[in-house]
């Protein structure tokens, strides 16, 4: 009798224990199932001849192993920009601008299991930006105010390309059933590049303003080509779904 009692016991105390590990398994399983995440992520503002520009992209993570994992996004950017003169009828500017990027890397998951954890892992930037700029100028003359002068539009369009790299550390947190959160930070290294195309069209104005128009042209816009390079700090976020 004892012999069975001691039996039955026993059985009753595995029976939670073996409930606990197979919802362990059940967990572990649908985990490793999670190998690929989809996220929306807000880009850092982009700094440009012209001011900053927003961004906002979709980025895609797959694990090729356990503790690897390939990344990358690709990320669009629009902006509507403009100035006006105090004076009434007078100068101002305004410009549109569009662009897109890619950006791969890799990350090595330092902990957990790829794609959740603690991670660090180099990034390559790619970009260009299109901007079209319309500044308009009062041209005086010498028998009329300035206020009175003519409206001169000049037109320009250019284009920034933007290359180089980074280096990030983050970490990613997967919620149930799926809900993702991931945020990164680092430093970005990038080398951009200026150039301005087409011709400057020059609107309005009559004879006696062609001359000064042709001068605005010749004087006021700089080189053609710009080159500059920087060493930034780069902050990432995304939030998305795992499956």
């Amino acid at each position: 009798m004892r012999w069975a009692a001691c039996a039955a016991g026993v059985g009753l105390a595995l029976v939670p224990m073996t409930g606990s590990a197979q919802a362990q398994e059940e967990l572990e399983e649908v985990q490793e199932a999670r190998r690929t995440l989809l996220m929306a992520m807000p880009g850092t503002p982009v700094s440009s001849l012209w001011g900053l520009v927003g961004q906002l992209g979709i980025g895609v993570e797959h694990a090729v192993g356990s503790h690897v994992a390939l990344v990358g996004s690709v990320q669009v950017s629009g902006a509507l920009q403009g100035t006006e003169s105090l004076l009434p009828g007078g100068s101002g500017s305004s410009g549109q601008t569009w662009g897109v990027g890619v950006d791969p890397g890799v990350h090595f998951y330092l902990t957990g299991r790829a794609p959740e954890g603690l991670w660090v892992g180099p990034h390559l930037e790619l970009a260009t930006y299109h901007w079209t700029v319309q500044n308009e100028y009062l041209m005086g003359r010498p028998d009329v105010p300035l206020s009175e002068g003519d409206l001169v539009t000049v037109e320009t369009r250019s284009r920034t390309v933007q290359y180089g790299g980074s280096v990030r550390v983050g970490y990613t947190a997967i919620l149930a059933p799926g809900l993702t959160f991931q945020v990164g930070a680092g430093l970005t290294a990038l080398s951009s590049r200026n150039t301005n195309f087409g011709t400057p069209r020059v609107e309005g104005g009559g004879a006696a303003t062609d001359v000064e128009g042709q001068q605005l042209l010749g004087s006021g816009f700089g080189p053609n080509n710009i080159r500059n390079w920087s060493v930034s700090p780069r902050m990432t976020l995304g939030v998305g779904w795992a499956f």
